[in-house]
């Protein structure tokens, strides 16, 4: 038998979530830990396809994004790259998903719940012990006071879960397979898990992986995604060396902003990624980025 694929790769994780609805929506009850009853019944997986261009090209997200019956609405991902501002490229989409939901004219009734599932291979929050945070919109002094609900994000940190996890319920076991499912055998499944969507999921696993084709995508993902990480970390390289010239001038602050600047004039040399691209792997926003293309003239 081949070895298994990783579901850290986030083409293995959308071809495995997209096409089987009841693992998929099993994923999405325990997160939001729902009892049998109230659940999720069906989804419906609204950008199933990856596209041949999205497998190499630069800071693509391959996520998988999903409505329940009641209109609810899922962008689910799993991630290896940090970017220094995930948050804020987080909650545009969230924000965009919940807009686009309204055409002209319709009532804000209409409006349906979006609920962000992310599944960081990094600690996005490396000063506190948790690995799971919730975030939606609270009154600071009055917590259990809601403005709305409409828009919440899930984040689970997988590497915290191996400290973490003690006893594990349904979620955590399906972190645990996250971090461990290339490893294990017909043996292992039986010992480390009882939930049987689980056991589909690697069930599912085994064939994506014995695919020639499906592993070959993998592969070059896989390529993709380390050739990103390097060719990000040479331009934040040329813009820190800028940066430090500027900040022993001007301070620390203005130091990390002209080694954001010099990290964006790089990309936009380069003539290969698009501002929003470049927004997220410098930290600059995107108007920062037009305004910085059109002194440059590139």
């Amino acid at each position: 038998m081949p070895k298994l694929l990783s579901l850290k790769n986030d083409f293995v994780f959308k071809k495995i979530f997209s096409q089987d609805q009841e693992i998929l929506i099993d994923l999405i009850n325990s997160v939001l830990r729902l009892p049998e009853e109230s659940g999720i019944v069906s989804v419906t997986v609204k950008n199933p396809e990856i596209l041949p261009d999205e497998i190499e090209k630069k800071f693509i997200i391959l996520d998988v994004r999903a409505v329940d019956q009641e209109g609810k609405e899922y962008d689910i991902e799993i991630q290896v790259r940090q970017y220094e501002n995930y948050p804020k490229r987080t909650l545009y989409y969230l924000c965009r998903m919940y807009g686009d939901q309204l055409n002209k004219g319709e009532n804000y009734a209409a409006l349906c719940p979006v609920i962000g599932i992310h599944f960081l291979d990094y600690e996005q929050f490396p000063d506190n012990p948790d690995f799971h945070y919730h975030f939606f919109l609270r009154d600071t002094r009055y917590p259990n006071l809601s403005l709305t609900d409409d828009i919440s994000l899930h984040i689970f940190e997988l590497p915290g879960i191996e400290r973490s996890m003690k006893h594990r319920d349904k979620m955590q076991e399906w972190l645990y397979f996250f971090n461990h499912a290339h490893e294990e055998g017909e043996n292992t499944m039986e010992a480390h898990y009882s939930n049987p969507m689980i056991k589909k999921a690697y069930d599912a696993l085994q064939f994506l992986s014995a695919d020639e084709k499906a592993r070959d995508l993998a592969e070059r993902r896989e390529k993709a995604l380390k050739d990103e990480a390097m060719f990000l970390e040479e331009a934040r390289n040329l813009g820190r060396k800028e940066g430090r010239k500027e900040g022993k001038k001007e301070g620390k602050e203005e130091g990390r902003k002209e080694n954001q600047k010099e990290t964006a004039i790089n990309l936009l040399k380069m003539k290969i990624l698009t501002e929003e691209q470049i927004s997220q792997a410098s930290g600059m926003n995107i108007t920062e980025i037009e305004k910085l293309k059109s002194e440059l003239e590139v």
